[in-house]
């Protein structure tokens, strides 16, 4: 009797020590569901030394010895179909930008659920870093820039755009998917085809709310054309260092645009995350989305619908686009 109660003893002891040691590296060591970090921000974390980094407990916003979750000092606020996902992606690359890698939409449509959760959809950062959210329907709203500007008065912002003759029939299918739409020959007289067709009268309302310094208008075509260069137009528009060079980027001449450098030691980690196909570092451009059939004639009436709408734009934001070639492929 005396040895089974002996025995007991030694055994509940045994287990107390054991629960104490697994409370206790609970607790040491942080993981990523103890900190609400959703997966999809997880290959993001400041890239490639996220291991090696602590979380911050009580820290300022220019602490770089510790991760946390800052609010974004600028953000992409359009247009849709008019490659904010590439343009954020190729952002992604930088070692001083923390990229959001969902739509928030946090100004226009969430705004009720506060900046506590705002901030809980950030990416973890170090002090030294940018944290940069993108969502195309802010620029739409002047609610949201509003909002945006209480928020914070002196953060950046970038627009991309994309020639309207050949963004157009993409957003239609786009919509088509999702509403009833009428014909393309019917929908581009509508006063909804005009108002998607019109840049201008958007970014004007963006001036109204923030001063031109602080604005950054980009160009979709360049974007495809030569990324290099609109990267490096983007660090000196963010004060950054520059760290985008030729290396990030090859040009696939089976897709006829610049794709992720394989071999670059950042892009096991963002290929995880990014919409890319694993053979070739590209984005997937196509989408399964049937477009409007568009014969000459008609594509030859949404070209002189857009020019004036372009010249506005062009006058607007005081440089030009070289936009007179419309694709004439029917899917994207």
């Amino acid at each position: 009797m005396e040895y089974n109660s002996l025995f007991s003893f030694k055994v509940l002891v045994v287990a107390v020590i054991i629960s104490i040691i697994v409370l206790t590296s609970l607790t040491m060591v942080p993981n990523l569901y103890s900190h609400h970090v959703p997966y999809s921000h997880a290959i993001y974390e400041v890239k490639e030394d996220i291991h090696s980094q602590s979380l911050c407990t009580d820290s300022s916003d220019d602490d770089d010895n510790c991760l946390k979750r800052r609010l974004p000092k600028c953000l992409i606020i359009g247009f849709a179909k008019c490659g904010t996902y590439a343009l954020i992606s190729f952002l992604a690359l930088h070692p001083d930008i923390a990229t959001a890698n969902d739509e928030v939409g946090f100004f226009n449509n969430k705004f009720n659920k506060g900046f506590e959760w705002y901030i809980a959809q950030m990416p973890l950062s170090k002090g030294s870093q940018i944290t940069i959210e993108k969502t195309p329907g802010y620029v739409l709203s002047m609610t949201a820039l509003e909002r945006i500007h209480d928020f914070n008065s002196t953060i950046k912002l970038m627009i991309i755009v994309r020639d309207p003759v050949n963004r157009v029939p993409s957003l239609y299918a786009h919509y088509k998917e999702k509403n009833d739409l009428p014909t393309f020959t019917k929908w581009i007289k509508s006063e909804e085809y005009v108002n998607k067709m019109n840049y201008h009268q958007h970014i004007a309302q963006v001036y109204k709310v923030f001063p031109r310094e602080q604005v950054l208008v980009l160009c979709e075509e360049s974007l495809e054309d030569d990324p290099l260069s609109v990267m490096k137009e983007v660090e000196s528009f963010l004060g950054l260092q520059p760290a985008f060079n030729k290396d990030l980027f090859v040009f696939n001449l089976d897709k006829g645009f610049y794709c992720f450098n394989k071999s670059h030691p950042r892009y096991h980690a963002i290929s995880q995350v990014l919409k890319i196909i694993p053979e070739t570092g590209c984005f997937s451009k196509a989408k399964g989305r049937e477009h409007p059939e568009i014969s000459p004639e008609l594509m030859k009436e949404v070209v002189a619908n857009a020019q004036p709408y372009n010249e506005r734009l062009f006058q607007l934001i005081g440089k030009r686009f070289n936009w007179t070639q419309p694709l004439m492929n029917n899917t994207q």
